[in-house]
């Protein structure tokens, strides 16, 4: 059993209020469960208004499954509008 972990560091330039960032921080989550079978959740910087910072952790018997699932996970949160990516990191344990 290998255990893939992502962090995914965003910017929401439009978000003015915690209810905008609930709101585009719930489209993303709700996305990425539904296309892929991961575990996603916001880790860091709740109170922050204009920082989104997920991780995603998806279990595989195969690491480059975990790559893959990540690399689509990524493309599908910059394809998001009212964000942009920062930063991730990918770490397989």
């Amino acid at each position: 059993m290998i255990i893939g972990v992502c962090k995914i560091i965003l910017s929401i330039p439009e978000s003015f209020s915690l209810k905008d960032k609930r709101r585009i921080k719930r489209s993303i989550v709700e996305k990425v469960r539904n296309k892929f079978n991961v575990s996603i959740s916001e880790i860091e910087a709740q109170d922050s208004l204009k920082e989104l910072v997920l991780g995603i952790s998806y279990i595989s018997t195969d690491s480059n499954q975990i790559y893959r699932v990540f690399s689509d996970v990524i493309k599908l949160v910059e394809k998001e509008k009212d964000g942009f990516i920062v930063d991730y990191e990918i770490n397989i344990l």
